[in-house]
């Protein structure tokens, strides 16, 4: 404890004199994983872990009540389940099969709620409670602290991102306008084939309400936070001064495209709102990792070519997505609803077949001439390089997305089946009496489990009282004593318990047991 209350005084010590300019950014140590205040400070990466904890103990980021499933109306308030900063480390960078792992949950939770602070959002009705959220949010203490410990996250979070990159083109020939619309006519293939790999899975669902609307959720998470595409404004804005990209991605005059009238659609469907990350606790940590990238390379002026890249890449993935087969997923969407769409001129346009195709390979020559061209007459070769690293960095992001989302699908879609398994385990468990770790929690009416993410397979057996579990967004299923379920590690999940108290276990199924018995 003392140590603590001696770093706490040292931590309000430096956020004053951040605020006196004496301070400015972090920047990198010779050391890998250890970061130091450029004046007048040095801080080991220890140290910065309890930065961390006292950056989330501003009250809007405490773990979500019950009735905050749904944050209704208050783009401020962002459960991010700071408890859990007491056992993750956030020192090194982690390998892509981990990309979803809890520290990536938390950790790009936490950069969302540092990059959105230079976003201007609003409620819809700002009480006296609202102002006192806004206050918390935008002032300059959750500000500061948030600069102090975006570098250390940055590098937890997409470490693997640029080593992987960085391998891919470490022997490859300098790039040019042509290399890269060969790279982006590969890419968007690439993200075409994903997209109707995700479609036939949601088509294909016993649960299609919750599988339609859990896909939405990520598509709406993304559309808050940079537009569907690239424009022709994005490249003045970013590359003349004019306010750099991040004005660019926070624009809101920009010409409609077909793509934007049929996210609406899908949106309509699901019944969803335009309020700002009302569904927080459902983005998926390859959701939030993709916004990050793009706020990140967007907010730094060294890496604006990166940005221009990387939406290229947005812009082909929208397409191929929402405008190849967002009509179908408007469908399935309000089908499951027994509910079609309203029935208004601008969604029976958006609805119309498509040629995706034909509008990628359009897009392709819009962007090797607005965009790639441009580029190369003024800014040349290092210009180029830096949009193909963009480009093949926020691709990789797109990829892990998209085993992230297909694995969750399917999670939600195998609640039986996860049953059976975890009746199998335990049955192999009692009856041979095979030793495992377990946690045991007594939890009390109400008590809300934020939606977590948990780095290993466990089951999740109900020893008494009763409680609700969901998996997805809509999607929940009642436990009562007896009742068992398998989670796989990195699958997005959370609780609530129903009665006065509720005592449940979650044995860990290492991977011998599971080939054995599950």
């Amino acid at each position: 404890m003392p140590r603590l209350n001696h770093r706490r005084a040292a931590i309000e010590e430096t956020v004053r004199r951040h605020r006196k300019g004496d301070i400015v950014t972090l920047i990198p140590r010779t050391k890998p994983g250890e970061y130091s205040v450029e004046l007048p400070a040095e801080f080991s990466v220890a140290e910065l872990a309890d930065y961390l904890s006292v950056y989330c103990a501003n009250p809007l980021f405490r773990s979500a009540r019950f009735e905050e499933l749904e944050i209704d109306d208050d783009p401020y308030r962002r459960p991010v389940r700071p408890e859990d900063l007491s056992f993750l480390r956030y020192d090194r960078p982690f390998g892509r099969p981990d990309a979803s792992q809890l520290s990536a949950l938390i950790g790009h939770r936490m950069l969302l709620n540092i990059h959105d602070t230079a976003k201007p959002m609003f409620a819809e009705k700002m009480t006296p409670e609202r102002w006192e959220e806004y206050r918390l949010f935008y002032g300059e203490r959750n500000r500061v602290l948030g600069e102090l410990v975006r570098p250390l996250l940055e590098r937890h979070v997409f470490g693997f991102v640029h080593d992987t990159v960085a391998e891919q083109t470490a022997d490859a020939p300098e790039p040019g306008t042509a290399s890269l619309r060969g790279l982006l006519a590969d890419l968007a293939d690439r993200r075409s084939h994903a997209a109707e790999e995700v479609l036939d899975l949601v088509a294909g669902a016993g649960a299609v309400a919750e599988a339609a609307k859990m896909t939405a959720v990520q598509l709406l998470a993304g559309t808050i936070n940079a537009p569907l595409r690239i424009s022709p404004l994005m490249l003045t804005a970013a590359t003349d001064g004019a306010g750099g990209a991040h004005a660019a991605l926070t624009a809101t005059h920009r010409e409609p495209h077909r793509v934007d009238a049929v996210l609406g659609a899908v949106l309509d469907a699901c019944g969803f709102g335009a309020q700002p990350h009302r569904y927080y606790q459902y983005y998926l940590p390859s959701t939030l990792a993709a916004m990050n990238y793009l706020n990140a390379t967007a907010r730094d002026h060294g890496r604006v070519f990166e940005f221009l890249g990387a939406m290229c890449v947005r812009t082909l993935d929208s397409l191929a997505l929402i405008g190849g087969h967002g009509a179908r997923l408007a469908e399935l969407a309000a089908s499951a609803a027994s509910a079609g769409p309203a029935d208004t001129a601008q969604t029976e346009a958006a609805l119309a077949p498509a040629a995706p195709e034909a509008e990628t390979a359009a897009a392709i020559e819009e962007i090797t001439r607005t965009v790639l061209e441009p580029l190369a007459h003024r800014f040349g070769a290092p210009a180029l390089a830096a949009f193909d690293r963009g480009a093949r960095e926020y691709a990789l992001l797109l990829d892990v997305h998209h085993d992230d989302l297909t694995v969750q699908l399917r999670f939600i879609d195998s609640s039986e089946a996860y049953r059976a398994k975890a009746e199998r385990l335990q049955a192999a468990i009692d009856e041979h009496r095979i030793p495992v770790a377990l946690d045991t929690f007594v939890e009390s009416w109400e008590e809300c489990s934020t939606t977590h993410v948990h780095d290993d397979d466990r089951l999740l057996v109900i020893e008494s009282g009763e409680m609700e579990f969901w998996n997805c967004f809509s999607g929940t299923h009642k436990f009562r004593p007896g009742d068992k379920i398998f989670i796989p590690k990195h699958r997005l999940h959370g609780s609530v318990v129903l009665s006065g108290e509720c005592v449940y276990h979650q044995p860990v199924i290492d991977a011998d047991l599971d080939r054995r018995y599950g």
